[in-house]
């Protein structure tokens, strides 16, 4: 069985409850530090391919080279229809590669609240899976539809979700644990984005970790729509 690769931008940005996900669904996976200097795989040896968070831009290939052969990757994914699930940075990377655009909004979104979907939203299992579901949401950044794309969710005054054939880019962090967020939080950058986003970064987290047995539920919900609907096995 070829494995699941998991792209890695940072090391910030682990698999979290998605490496809890494909352990506990018994998948063969594998992360490629791009950070690190690992090389990319070819679309063909792999199963599927997700995409997690950073924060860097997708537009920031002069300080992050890699960024850019990252995004000629899962352009080549999807065009040969590998299964792509791109989260935050990764959604933002994939609406880039597929012809959209990823750009520093005009406001930043630090928030634990549900994404409002679209009619198309509802039939895709993996954005279905968050209706009515609080999610981590924390970005500065933004993207536009590829052509040709679907749009399955908005909220906040932002896009959320779209789907191109087997690539599906969600903005919101159903991967991340208390744990990890706190981590983010321990970071005068990501507590300054907060505050400008309006958010309480010690209030956020501490709603948060009350509501880690509901995060879970939700990311397994999410990552068990994902695999059941692009890979099953």
């Amino acid at each position: 069985m070829k494995p699941i690769v998991v792209l890695r931008n940072e090391p910030d940005a682990p698999a979290g409850y998605l490496g809890d996900a494909l352990d506990r669904r018994g998948w063969s996976w594998q992360t490629v530090r791009l950070d690190a200097g690992d090389p990319l795989p070819l679309p063909q040896d792999v199963s599927g391919v997700a995409v997690l968070g950073g924060a860097m831009g997708a537009y920031d290939e002069e300080s992050f080279p890699f960024l850019a052969d990252e995004k000629r990757f899962l352009r080549a994914c999807a065009e040969t229809g590998v299964p792509v699930l791109g989260i935050c940075l990764g959604c933002q990377l994939l609406a880039d590669a597929l012809g959209g655009s990823a750009y520093l909004a005009g406001s930043a979104e630090v928030v634990f609240e549900p994404i409002d979907l679209t009619a198309a939203g509802r039939s895709v299992p993996v954005v279905a899976a968050m209706e009515g579901r609080r999610v981590i949401r924390f970005h500065q950044d933004t993207f536009d539809l590829p052509p040709g794309a679907e749009l399955l969710a908005t909220g906040g005054g932002f896009l959320q979700a779209f789907r191109f054939g087997s690539a599906v880019g969600i903005q919101p962090h159903p991967e991340v644990t208390p744990a990890l967020l706190s981590m983010w939080f321990g970071h005068d950058s990501a507590r300054e984005l907060a505050f400008r986003a309006g958010t309480d970064p010690d209030e956020l987290g501490a709603i948060f970790a009350a509501a880690e047995a509901e995060a879970e539920a939700t990311a397994q919900a999410v990552f068990d729509a994902w695999l059941d609907d692009f890979l099953p096995h």
